[in-house]
This record gives structure tokens, sequence and C-alpha cells, in this order.
């Protein structure tokens, strides 16, 4: 009978051959290693992120960096954070857990299977800094280091990394802070230093950029108290719109921009001061906030109504005068030829004298000894202001504003490239006036150049400006005509 034999099942029998090898090998490898080193679990998850509380910031303020090392990863004996601070920030102090140490920038800590360490940085932003984009970064360290096993020799070493150190892996963080360019202020004031019931107010606004760049979509707004009209405006407004003046202005540039307004007072009610305000929005251009300033000016009201204007002996003639003048043309047709039809011109009488920047700024101001006169800044910018308006509001083909009359005094203008001269004149003929003013400016401009053109109000960076504008002056108030 023929038997028929059946299978073996050896798989059990490889499997077991299988794990036998695997265990020989492992056991092979192990007897030749005679070091056992602790090394970094996997860097995968291994970061670091930089934050700013200030993205925007202006000199003189403080700003913070929070450094914070994340999913540190097991085995690591060392963690090293090195802040490369820019230029432009001064660091004040830190904090920072007590496993770290610090030294200028650089911190050392001992994680100590400590998963995340955070470390903050703080810091001035310097003057220098204006308008600048300054760049934090930080580098970030994880480091391992080896352990010897009992059979391990002496003076033996082994690393991951080649360095005698274990294994190492590192990452960076950083942020931008943007340091705003413009510095802003605001300023308003009045000529007056009372307001009189029924009389006018000479309102100014003054917008100073001493920054390293504009400000930019900036609007400037003027409120009026009640009882203040606005009469007239420069430079125009957008809107005016009730006791609301205001400006939409593109940019502001470094220097400093005067608004002007003429108003009436005729208050309803009897009051003691009135309070003008003036406000300045506007967006640096290296920043993204919007910024508001304000400023206010309270004008006392004056008590008593004002006193009815003199006859002062320079606005009308006396009596007498006229009289006598009379009687002297009675007397015969000669004596009148010679003082009527060939006159004498009468000699200048000039109150005050401007020397003024084209941008309003006064360079130079002279007043006859006595005269009381208000702050010649102002007075200044106001005639400036009124040239241009009136320039602009009428034909330009007329050519610049010479001569208008105010308040029973002539004001005379002299126009320069960067310079204009502007006299109050008491009485006289001005003749000498516009003979020699193109001359004294045209010697002037000759002299400063570019400081004259670009000049920012500094007068010590003008020389001889002084001397040559008392030398005008002098020989102006001497001339008796001719």
């Amino acid at each position: 009978m023929r038997m028929r034999s059946s299978p073996i099942d050896v798989r059990p029998s490889r499997a077991l051959l299988a794990a036998f090898v695997a265990l020989t090998a492992t056991l092979l490898v192990l007897g030749l290693s005679p070091h056992a080193s602790a090394v970094l679990a996997p860097m995968s998850n291994f970061g670091a992120t930089m934050t700013v509380d200030r993205p925007v910031a202006a000199p003189g303020e403080t700003v913070s960096f929070t450094i914070n090392a994340s999913a540190i990863p097991d085995g690591t004996t060392s963690l090293t954070i090195n802040d490369s601070v820019p230029s432009g920030l001064q660091v004040v102090s830190s904090a920072e857990p007590g496993m770290c140490s610090r030294t200028n920038t650089t911190w050392v800590c001992d994680p100590n299977g400590t998963g995340m360490i955070i470390v903050v940085l703080r810091a001035i932003v310097a003057d220098d800094a204006r308008g600048k984009d300054l760049l934090s970064r930080a580098y970030i360290e994880a480091k391992s280091r080896s352990e010897r096993t009992e059979s391990e020799e002496e003076g033996d070493h082994y690393t991951e990394d080649g360095g005698g150190g274990g294994e190492s892996t590192s990452v960076t963080a950083e942020v931008v802070v943007h340091i705003i360019a413009s510095d802003i202020s605001i300023r308003l004031g009045a000529s007056q230093s009372v307001a009189t019931p029924g009389g006018s107010l000479n309102y100014r606004i003054e917008v100073l950029n001493e920054g390293a760049g504009p400000a930019v979509d900036a609007r400037v707004v003027a409120r009026l108290p009640p009882g203040v009209v606005s009469e007239s405006v420069f430079p125009r407004p957008t809107t005016v719109v009730g006791d609301r003046v205001e400006w939409s202005v593109a940019e502001i540039p470094v220097g400093t921009q005067w608004y002007l307004f003429n108003a009436s007072f005729r208050p309803d009610t009897v009051v003691r001061a009135i309070l003008t305000s003036a406000s300045v929005t506007f967006v640096d251009s290296n920043g993204d906030t919007p910024q508001l300033l304000e400023a206010g000016f309270n004008l006392p009201v004056a008590t008593l109504p004002p006193a009815a204007p003199s006859s002062g002996p320079d606005s009308l003639e006396p009596l007498g005068t006229i009289a006598i003048l009379l009687a002297v043309a009675g007397t015969g047709l000669a004596l009148v030829q010679r003082f009527v039809l060939s006159p004498r011109p009468a000699r200048l009488r000039i109150d005050q004298m401007f020397l003024l920047h084209r941008s309003g700024l006064v360079l130079k101001h002279f007043s006859v000894r006595g005269l009381v006169t208000r702050d010649p800044d102002i007075q200044g910018a106001m005639l400036t202001a009124v040239q241009s308006y009136l320039e602009n509001a009428v034909d330009s083909s007329a050519g610049p504003l010479r001569q208008i009359t105010f308040g029973g005094r002539d004001i005379i203008f002299a126009n320069g490239a960067n310079a204009i001269l502007a006299a109050v004149v008491r009485k006289g003929d001005p003749g000498v006036f516009f003979a020699r003013a193109p001359g004294f400016l045209s010697e002037l401009e000759n002299r400063g150049g570019k400081a004259l053109a670009n000049w920012d109000g500094v007068e010590e960076r003008l020389t001889g400006v002084a001397g040559a504008f008392r030398t005008f002056t002098k020989g102006l108030i001497a001339h008796r005509g001719s």
C-alpha cells in the first residue's frame, strides 16, 4: 500500500530563525560598541518665535522683544539664545527663567527636561533710529552632551557632531520694528492779547515737523469759540462748516507749515474769555497708526468797549495847520507852485521793517523806538500769508503784490527768490524802498546761496544777514528824498 506523506509546516521554524539572527546581530553590534551616547530626540518640532509689543515705535519709547523656544528636544542639556540687537536700540533690561543666565544679549539655559523657554529683552529706541526699520534676529541652539558607559576607557570621547559635545540643532527667529520718521508738534497763537467785542482776531496754527521724514494723510482742524466767525483763511481750507475750519493735507514735510485765519468777534452774551482749539491728525510715513495732537489758546475778553479811534497828528492834519495852509494859499500862486506843483518828496517814515524767508519765518525785524509791537514772528507770517493770498486772489498777470493800505498805514513789499522785504510805512514816498530793495535782496541771495534757500530757522546758519539788514534799514530811514 502506497503511503502519501503530508507536507511539514516549517513557518514557525523560519520565524524563530529570523528572530535569532536579529538578536545575534544586535548582540554583536552592542559587543563591538563599547560606548553608548545620549542623543537628541527627533528635531522636527523644535522651533522658536520672536514677537515685539510695539511693531511701530518712536525714539525714546521702550520696546519689548519676546523670544519663545518651544518643543525643546528630550536630552537637551544646553540651550543657547543669542539676540543680535540692531543698532538704534539700547538694551535696558531682560526677564528670563532661573535656569538661564544672561551675558549681554546671550542666554545660556539648562532645560533639564523643560519643553519651552521664554526670555524677554527690553530696549529703548535711540534718536538716530528715526525713520528706520530695525531687524532683530535671534539664534537658538539646542545641544546634548555625550555620556559614557561603564566600559568607556578614560580619554575616549564619542560625538555625533564631530566637535566633542554631542548632537546639536539650531533655529532662528526675527521681527522688524518700524521707527516713525516724523516728529510732529502743533501750536496755536493769535496776534491779539485781548479779544475786543466787535473787533478782529488773527490766529495762526503752526505745525512743526522736526523729524527725518514726512507725515502723510493729515488733517488740520481749527475750532472757533462762540461769537467768533471766520472771515478769511489761508491757505484755502478744504471745508468751513460752522465753527470748524479744516485743511486736508496730503503730506507734512520736514519743517514748519502755517495755517492762518482771520475772524470777527461779536459775542451774543458777555463772556470773560474765549478758547480756540486746533488739532492735527496724521499717519507717519514709516508707520500705520494714526496720531492726534491738540493745542488750545485762551484769550481774555476786554471788559470795556474799545475806545473810539483818536485822530493822531500822523493821521489827520491839525486844524491850525490847515488854517495856515489856507492862509499861505491866499498870499500868492508862486508859493503854492513851489510847494504843491513841484514838491520835494516827503521823507519815508517806517514804523516796522520785516526781512522774511519765503516760508514766512522772520529773518530780521526792525521797529522804531517806543513803538509797541506784537510778536514779530506772528506778524511776519501774517504778512507773508496776506501777500500770497492777495496774489492768488487776483489776476496773476498783475505781478507780485507791492503795496496795500491797512489801518492808516501802507504796507509795501519787495520780493526776492527766497526772501521778502515788507515795510509798514507811516508816511512818505516809498519810491526809495522800491528802488533799493531789489539790490539788497539780490545781494542777500548771492551771499546766502543754498543756506538761504534751505533755511530752517537757525539764525547762525546765515552769516552777515544782520549787518546787511541793519545797513539797509538805516539808509532808508536817513534818506530825505530828492
